[in-house]
């Protein structure tokens, strides 16, 4: 496998974060326009299931970006509007993008949708990541072995809070042990400390908990097909690892982002969390749940 310099991870990262704010903007700038909801085959949850021109049009900008970087390097691809060709498996190094991840709440015409391009190792690992928030104009990048950095200055970790901020897609809430999560969350931390935020995608939940001062974003695994897709976790992980944050599978082994079998992590399950406390916490909660 050739490995990339960290002078070659940086000059990517700068490819993808233009390329990144340049769909952004494009997204933005649709944001109070009138557009087609699509129907496409996605997951167990409506979120999954939305597309519209505005996704694709923003995936082609991007493409068009990181052109030059795919024919140099002989990357892999994997994007959401664009089936799954199993270049990932082939090359020693892939691009992987969520053109605009958080499309239910765009459509919505409300906060919650970011653009997410990540350049993932064949064993499933990031090495660049870039996250661009269109309305708020904001935009996250790291490589491999870096520092996370927001609008080009080095992002810090925020203080920690007695409060706890839970963010969660909305469907979660439909999941039967809600409930009891919620309750064993309210014993542990008191009720007016626990923060629950259900209106982002999972791009924007991961970011909410890496600005929080306790905070988290976790889903269980399950038969159906769902919890997300590889590109929703790609540049989220590699934040939450330069940060020494908590970031695992749902049984706190390495969230494995090249899995051959499929693009779904229902299988996996997910784990973001501010601390290792936290993150343990969920673990049992899980192992409880899941006897």
């Amino acid at each position: 496998m050739t490995k990339l310099d960290t002078t070659q991870l940086e000059s990517l990262c700068q490819a993808a974060k233009k390329a990144a704010i340049n769909a952004g903007e494009f997204i933005q700038s649709q944001f109070d326009q009138e557009y087609e909801k699509q129907h496409k085959e996605g997951g167990d949850s409506l979120a999954s299931q939305v597309v519209t021109i505005v996704d694709l049009k923003a995936q082609d900008i991007i493409l068009e970006g990181l052109k030059d970087s795919i024919q140099t390097y002989e990357f892999g691809l994997l994007t959401e509007e664009l089936t799954d060709d199993r270049s990932r498996l082939k090359s020693d190094y892939f691009w992987c993008i969520d053109p605009m991840d958080g499309t239910l709440p765009f459509t919505e015409r409300r906060t919650g949708y970011a653009v997410s391009i990540a350049l993932i190792s064949n064993i499933g690992d990031p090495v660049v990541g870039v996250v661009y928030v269109p309305d708020t104009q904001t935009c996250y990048s790291a490589i491999q072995g870096g520092t996370v950095s927001v609008n080009g200055e080095s992002l810090e970790r925020a203080t920690p809070s007695d409060e706890l901020h839970w963010y969660m897609d909305r469907s979660f809430q439909s999941e039967p042990y809600y409930p009891e999560i919620l309750d064993s969350f309210h014993d542990r931390y008191g009720n007016s400390n626990i923060h629950v935020h259900a209106d982002y995608g999972g791009v924007r939940n991961a970011i909410g908990v890496l600005s929080s001062g306790r905070g988290c974003y976790f889903k269980f695994p399950k038969k159906s097909k769902g919890c997300g897709c590889i590109w929703d976790y790609a540049a989220t992980r590699l934040f939450f690892e330069v940060m020494n944050l908590k970031v695992s599978d749902a049984s706190g082994e390495r969230l494995d982002l090249n899995d051959p079998n499929s693009t779904f992590m229902n299988k996996q399950g997910i784990v973001y969390s501010t601390d290792d406390a936290l993150g343990k916490e969920i673990l049992s909660i899980k192992r409880q749940l899941f006897k």
